[in-house]
């Protein structure tokens, strides 16, 4: 595989206006942000492209301090105390990182698919969030974000049932693909296990489960079409994703 490396694939400033990229739902990064707001984004970001299986840079002195995920998906692994290494993370397009580098020491991030990150080093974020407070107030609401994620994960993995974890993971991943009839699946049964602290045979079982339930459909591997949203949401085991009650 040849490395396309950002110096490759050339660091753009970017060349489409946002408002045709996310027309209708702004991230969070943005919301808030009036036109001129925007153009001055445009001008302060560049985009970043990677071809699948390409590392992103997570030093200090390469990585950018703001990474939006304009396309495709990231994946972040770690080294396991074994010696070896294991999916920690998933992010997804239309998802913000902020620091772009990856949470574990010693972490990698690996483009899945052609993937297109808006990028903004910190000297010139700093300067653009001067001219546009907003930004500030906004990237203190993902950092937010990141812990709940964190205290999301503590959960699943400490006080969850093998099938609450496998409904939590596709509920969530279904959320973050913006809710689609069938979601994009980019790892294997083994990976989502170590993700979720189960064996590659409790994941497959389970996802049979889902599936002979008529929650899930598995057209292929790396494919999940949501049959029953309710119903899937009712099995991760969080009362808060629970349907209301209608009297």
């Amino acid at each position: 595989m040849n490395v396309m490396t950002p110096e490759r694939a050339g660091i753009s400033p970017c060349s489409r206006s946002l408002q045709t990229v996310f027309p209708f739902s702004r991230p969070a990064l943005f919301r808030g942000l009036t036109t001129a707001d925007m153009r001055r984004v445009e001008a302060a970001f560049g985009e970043n492209l990677y071809g699948d299986g390409d590392p992103v840079p997570r030093d200090a002195d390469d990585a950018a301090f703001v990474a939006l995920l304009l396309e495709g998906t990231l994946r972040e692994d770690v080294r396991d105390p074994e010696g070896g290494t294991r999916l920690l993370s998933l992010a997804f397009t239309g998802e913000t990182l902020s620091p772009l580098g990856p949470r574990c020491r010693g972490g990698r991030l690996t483009a899945i698919g052609t993937t297109r990150l808006l990028t903004c080093d910190r000297d010139g974020f700093d300067r653009l969030a001067d001219a546009v407070p907003r930004l500030r107030v906004n990237l203190l609401g993902l950092f937010q974000d990141q812990l709940a994620e964190a205290h999301r994960w503590q959960i699943l993995l400490g006080r969850k049932t093998a099938s609450e974890r496998i409904a939590s993971m596709l509920a969530w991943f279904h959320g973050r693909q913006g809710a689609p009839d069938e979601m994009h699946l980019p790892v294997s049964r083994a990976e989502l296990g170590q993700m979720s602290g189960l064996t590659l045979e409790t994941v497959s079982r389970q996802m049979r489960a889902l599936e002979r339930q008529g929650v899930i459909r598995l057209p292929l591997p790396t494919r999940v079409r949501v049959l029953d949203l309710g119903a899937l949401q009712d099995l991760t085991g969080d009362v808060s994703a629970r349907r209301p009650l209608h009297s």
